[in-house]
């Protein structure tokens, strides 16, 4: 059947609401789809991007799915000694999945995203300040296959400006944080560890800890960086900035859209939001999917979102289980 009608992923933001008058322009017939996680209702500036559109305005309630799939699952990762990626998660599980779910086979499902389109391939998007291509890397092809991005070639602040000159109206503060409260949860204090193995200090909980991370260390009379988080035996061990390079990492729960036909095969890898990709050596050995990295990367996490891409396509994205350092050469000093 062919695709007359959009269904629109409204959140209240200038990005979804421009996008959801421009769909009024292209397509037949429009509604604009607002999935609720918190399970507090809708908030008034998406009735009111709705309402001055003059479309139908569909509510998923998935604040079940949400508390299960992303909070739950944060929380469980980061009592793992991980640093997890919810949005990223959010989008593959929740908010795309839950509208994909209602979507009519005369529709396209149609986001704000800041990315394109290539086939059934997604791009970086043309402003590369805004290119939001990572946190889709988790998303299901089958869903991906439907979606539109009518933001893709434009620029976050002329997408800004047309909403105010079109008199637009959306929900003047851009939302950078979590929806949500991060918590680990109960967690035993531990021991903080220099790379030689020697205990310097003690710790609250290996939750509060991620890798690269300098603030809330203490002085040491230099400065100092998370380089390993261990929640088997409750250890946080920090080191200088040299000592946070890796030279590889492992993915596991891959999401391929494309997957090369040879291994090992050479790619582009970004292992966090605005992190520039790098080149890397695609690699399955013993069931898992094994990253080197052409030169060392630094503050590589496990639990982290690392996208694959060739060139400027996403052609998958998995989750980082585990890191494969450079040689510590337990020279604390």
């Amino acid at each position: 059947m062919n695709v007359t009608g959009a269904l629109v992923a409204l959140s209240g933001g200038v990005d979804s609401s421009y996008a959801l008058n421009l769909c009024i322009e292209r397509y037949s017939h429009v509604r604009a789809g607002y999935v609720d996680t918190s399970g507090y209702g809708i908030p008034p500036e998406v009735e009111n991007t709705a309402g001055a559109a003059g479309v139908k305005l569909v509510i998923v309630d998935a604040a079940s799915r949400f508390r299960r799939d992303v909070i739950l699952w944060s929380e469980q990762m980061m009592s793992l000694g991980l640093t997890p990626n919810p949005c990223a998660r959010c989008n593959a599980r929740v908010k795309l999945f839950s509208l994909h779910e209602i979507l009519k086979s005369s529709e396209a499902l149609v986001t704000g995203h800041y990315v394109r389109k290539d086939g059934d391939l997604i791009k970086r998007g043309s402003d590369a300040n805004k290119d939001q291509s990572y946190f889709l890397s988790l998303v299901d092809s089958d869903i991906l296959r439907d979606c539109t991005f009518p933001l893709g070639d434009m620029l976050k602040e002329d997408v800004r400006g047309e909403a105010l000159r079109l008199n637009i109206p959306f929900g003047r503060k851009e939302s950078m944080d979590l929806c949500f409260n991060l918590a680990a949860g109960e967690e035993k204090p531990g021991r903080v560890m220099d790379i030689s193995g020697r205990e310097i200090g003690r710790h609250d909980g290996t939750g509060h800890y991620t890798i690269g991370q300098r603030k809330g260390l203490g002085a040491y009379g230099r400065r100092m960086y998370v380089v390993d988080v261990n929640s088997s035996d409750g250890t946080v061990t920090i080191g200088r900035r040299k000592d946070l390079l890796s030279t590889g990492c492992v993915l596991v729960d891959m999401n391929w859209f494309r997957k090369p036909s040879d291994f090992p095969s050479e790619a582009l890898v970004q292992t966090r939001y605005r992190r520039k990709p790098v080149p890397a050596i695609l690699e399955y050995r013993d069931g898992s999917l094994h990253i080197e990295f052409i030169r060392p990367e630094e503050a590589v996490a496990p639990g982290q979102v690392c996208a694959v891409y060739l060139d400027t396509s996403v052609i998958g994205g998995g989750i980082i289980s585990s890191t494969e350092h450079t040689d510590w050469n337990g020279d604390a000093e």
